[in-house]
Parts: C-alpha cells; sequence; structure tokens
C-alpha cells in the first residue's frame, strides 16, 4: 500500500480531518491528502501549517532529549480554528494529521497510533 492510500483512509475514517501528510523532520512532505471543509472561514495555508508544525516538534524532539525525558510518542497542537497531531514514523519522518474544530481528535490518536506502524513498513 502507498502512502497516499494510508493518508486516504485515515482522512476518511476520522471525522473532521482536514490534512494528512507524511513529513520529513526537515520539512518536506513526502506525500500529503487534503480536505479542506467548505465552512473553514478562510483557505488553509496547508504548506505553511506543515513547514510550521515541523519546526515546533523539532524544538519539543530537542527539548525532550535535553531533558532525557524520552522520545517524543505524540504532539497536539490545538486552536480555535483546528487540532494538528502529530507521531514520529522514524527518525526521519512523522505523521500529521489536521482537524477541524468539530473533529474527533480522540478518533485521530486512535487511527494515528494504529496506522503509524503501517505507514513506517512503507519505508
Amino acid at each position: 500500500m502507498a502512502f497516499r492510500e494510508h493518508l486516504e483512509r485515515i482522512c476518511s475514517s476520522v471525522d473532521g480531518a482536514m490534512v494528512c501528510s507524511v513529513m520529513g523532520f526537515d520539512g518536506i512532505a513526502i506525500d500529503t491528502v487534503e480536505r479542506q471543509p467548505a465552512d473553514l472561514p478562510e483557505a488553509l495555508d496547508v504548506q505553511a501549517l506543515l513547514v510550521e508544525y515541523t519546526t515546533l516538534l523539532n524544538q519539543v524532539r530537542s527539548a525532550a532529549g535535553v531533558l532525557q525525558s524520552g522520545e517524543v510518542q505524540e504532539l497536539v497542537i490545538s486552536t480555535d480554528r483546528l487540532t494538528a497531531l502529530s507521531r514520529p514514523l522514524t527518525p526521519e519522518y512523522f505523521l500529521l494529521l489536521a482537524l477541524g474544530p468539530d473533529g474527533n481528535w480522540g478518533k485521530a490518536r486512535f487511527v494515528l497510533r494504529t496506522t503509524a506502524p503501517e505507514v513506517r513498513a512503507e519505508f
């Protein structure tokens, strides 16, 4: 199964999914699926979101290393317009899923956790 098939399956199984991507920690997307809802007030700049959230994830990983608190398993960033969940796949890549404000982030966490090993196997 290709990355795109995994990403489409994630988006179709999580209510409110807007963007799902396999990203490199260098900020380059390997593959991305977008489903922007019509009720979003302004178009979401997906590329900017992916790059900026990659920077945040790298900072959290660095802080965890300095604090010797272990590897980051998940990062959730929630704003009033979206919730972004990320889950590392390898030392170089991670999954990111962005949901609209009414998205089911509990199911999103579950789906990312259970799908990550399948996506990791694609590498």
